[in-house]
């Protein structure tokens, strides 16, 4: 069977999985390597709907076969899928619209996943979850995604095999969760051991992912080697080694240019391809956001050399993926000799970069290109799954086009999503797709119209004016996330009363809501109550209602953070009344937060937990799993960990049971202060908050999961829009 005859069977299966029955209307058709106008091997799709009374759709691969349905999909039938919308509505009789030429991508590579996705998103995935997940990729076009899934197994292996024993090889790993601090070499040992049986599983559950991807034509990036290796190992060979900080951490880096790195770094990408084969792509960051021990420009190159050199030991093929993130992140060390010492040292081919937030913080003019590099824009768009509605729209529909025209930027080769958690804001993953393969949308009022009508299978006025008003707000944003939610900051009776934010670049706080906010809030809800056609799903179930939760979750993270600075400022002066009609209100806020939240199977925490749990054979992993599962979206690390709450989400069940006590302990401690005349004890709080979030963490707490909700989305919507009337900015 011929690679484009594999490829083609995969994409009719696909077709079956997305479609059901009514993917008999369509043929499929892989043809790879054709030639084009843009040159041989270039990525293309076409849809034929004109012959023989069915929809024929044909590409480049498995996955521009895909991508070819979903343009039909979304150009003649009005519908899509999406991660919240995964089933499209389909016409009992297929329309008759086709491609008028052969579409073709300018991008080489179309990439997805960030290595941080494996921990806050993916960590507790089993295979139905991922299957779904590959097949929305290769709907959106995602040729190159990052593979991480199973790649433990390869570390236990030959970390067995360079001497040490199960027990310290296990250790070393860590907990699930934390896998990719591993991975990144920034943490080593947090949250574990990693049990047996979860290795052998996901060694597994990895093959299946990369066979899928494969088979639709993906060619996935697999984890190379940075230099991190347990101290006890390092030790006992006499190895040069760094112990780096990064954040509550430390880790034991191996000099590049010392004979374990090779040696290791070759026995485990060697491990890794019998286990799971190659496709020549390895991503490694040998310092992600840690100091390299080195600073003349000749030792850069020689460093280099050196990590890429266990790449070609291993595969004579090897292209080294590099996060172009230390060139900002660290940008007092990274030079403009050093950063070109460093990829200098490398052939061009033999690299490609991502430029892993160039929506916001774009790094490829200031390193100079790449120096020649192929290079992939991305678009990073969530830091640990914050809550809240964000990202940049008219920035994605068209500054990769802008980059790639400029002299500097023109060994651009590709975009992708580097999202470090992801499941919200769809619109910037549909317009990406389409970025993807049109290059750009020069026309985004129209795009937002089409926007609209797919995704509720209608449209109106008001959901035009709706999406519109989200685009000038929320989508509009300079900043590098939305503002910051005060309902999961860690209460504080320090300085001012007010929270601080959630570590590593956060947006500030806002109590007042925007007005264009407020009117998309009132539209949707309008549009919820609209008596929608016969043929499409209840409006809870579907889009709008996911949408209409989302904006209201947004409405009611600012006005808890007026009613929580209220409170505060009442405190400061000693006026008990006014604090206590506050801080009433801020826990009402709160607790209509949970209410919403629990209309959404999507928000609700106990699906979190129960994928933990699907892992575990034996009730020592199930606790382990589900200690994982809760630390990371909470304290993160250890109690005093700075990075607490970095991955805070607004799910039903972690408001209820963790965030809103955690206010209501502020709360009731403020009060006795005011009550009694005492000075507010911050200290003292701070330990006794700390106390419980280990309690919460270990299950000893109380319950973590919400009731049922009783109401639905759009319900409980109307209720918050009656009580808070929108555009009222006095909290």
């Amino acid at each position: 069977m011929t690679p484009g005859e594999r490829q083609g069977q995969a994409a009719g299966r696909l077709l079956r999985r997305v479609l059901g029955d009514r993917a008999g209307a369509f043929t499929v058709e892989v043809a790879p390597g054709a030639e084009t106008e843009s040159g041989a091997g270039a990525d293309w799709f076409e849809v034929d709907a004109a012959a023989g009374g069915g929809v024929a759709l044909r590409g480049s691969s498995g996955v521009a076969v895909a991508s070819a349905l979903r343009w039909y999909l979304r150009t003649a039938c009005r519908t899509q899928v999406t991660w919240d919308a995964p089933a499209p509505r389909l016409p009992d009789r297929l329309p008759r619209t086709g491609t008028e030429a052969r579409i073709v991508s300018p991008y080489r590579h179309r990439y997805h996943f960030n290595v941080c996705t494996f921990g806050y998103t993916t960590a507790f995935w089993d295979w139905a979850r991922w299957e779904r997940h590959i097949d929305w990729m290769a709907l959106h076009g995602v040729t190159t995604p990052l593979a991480m899934t199973g790649a433990e197994a390869a570390w236990y292996r030959t970390l067995l095999g360079a001497g040490l024993d199960d027990a310290a090889a296990r250790d070393f790993l860590g907990g699930p969760a934390y896998l990719p601090w591993n991975w990144l070499a920034s943490a080593a040992g947090w949250g574990g051991p990693l049990p047996r049986g979860w290795i052998e599983g996901h060694a597994d559950l990895g093959r299946r992912v990369l066979d899928r991807e494969r088979e639709l034509g993906q060619r996935p990036v697999l984890q190379g080697f940075s230099g991190h290796l347990p101290a006890e190992l390092v030790r006992r060979r006499g190895a040069r080694a760094t112990s780096l900080p990064w954040w509550d951490f430390e880790v034991s880096m191996l000099d590049p240019r010392d004979p374990l790195f090779e040696e290791f770094g070759t026995a485990l990408l060697t491990e890794q391809t019998r286990l799971f084969g190659t496709d020549h792509l390895y991503a490694a960051d040998p310092f992600i956001e840690t100091t390299p021990p080195v600073t003349e420009p000749a030792e850069v190159a020689r460093v280099a050399r050196a990590v890429h050199g266990t790449m070609t030991a291993a595969d004579d093929r090897a292209v080294w993926v590099l996060q172009a993130w230390p060139f900002s992140y660290l940008a007092d060390y990274w030079t403009a000799d050093r950063t070109a010492a460093f990829l200098g040292a490398i052939p061009d081919d033999r690299m490609l970069v991502l430029d892993l937030w160039a929506e916001h913080q774009p790094v490829w003019r200031r390193a100079g290109g790449y120096h020649g590099k192929p290079w992939v824009w991305c678009m990073l768009h969530s830091l640990g799954g914050r809550p809240g509605l964000y990202g940049r729209l008219d920035e994605v529909a068209a500054a990769p086009a802008l980059a790639g025209a400029d002299p500097v930027g023109g060994s651009l080769a590709g975009v992708g999503a580097s999202m470090e958690a992801f499941g919200g804001d769809p619109v910037l993953y549909e317009l990406l797709a389409d970025v993807g393969w049109f290059g750009g949308v020069p026309d985004m009022s129209r795009w937002l119209a089409e926007w609209t009508a797919c995704r509720y299978g209608r449209t109106t006025p008001g959901l035009r004016r709706a999406w519109e008003l989200l685009r000038d707000t929320v989508y509009a944003v300079d900043g590098p996330g939305p503002p910051a939610s005060v309902v999961l900051c860690r209460p504080t009776l320090a300085g001012d009363l007010r929270p601080t934010p959630p570590p590593h670049l956060p947006t500030d706080a806002s109590p007042v809501v925007p007005p264009g906010l407020a009117e998309a809030w009132r539209l949707l809800a309008d549009a919820a109550d609209e008596t929608a056609p016969a043929d499409l799903p209840e409006v809870d179930a579907g889009p709008l209602g996911r949408d209409l939760c989302d904006v209201t979750a947004q409405v009611l993270t600012h006005l808890a953070c007026a009613r929580q600075r209220r409170a505060a400022d009442a405190a400061l002066v000693r006026d008990a009344d006014a604090f206590a009609t506050a801080a009433a209100e801020l826990l009402a806020v709160l607790a209509n937060l949970d209410d919403l939240l629990s209309t959404r199977p999507e928000y609700r925490l106990d699906g979190w937990l129960a994928d933990a749990a699907g892992w575990a054979t034996t009730p020592e992993e199930a606790a382990l799993y589900d200690a994982n599962a809760r630390r990371i979206l909470t304290v993160w690390g250890h109690p005093h960990s700075e990075l607490h709450d970095y991955a805070g989400r607004h799910w039903a069940g972690l408001v209820g049971s963790f965030y809103l006590p955690r206010w209501r302990r502020w709360c009731e401690e403020v009060a006795r202060a005011l009550r009694v005349g005492a000075a507010f004890d911050a200290e003292g709080f701070e330990a006794s908050l700390v106390d419980w979030e280990e309690r919460w963490v270990a299950g000893a707490a109380g319950t973590a999961s919400p009731p049922p909700a009783t109401e639905t989305t759009a319900a409980v919507a109307r209720g918050l829009l009656a009580r808070y009337r929108p555009g009222d900015n006095r909290g």
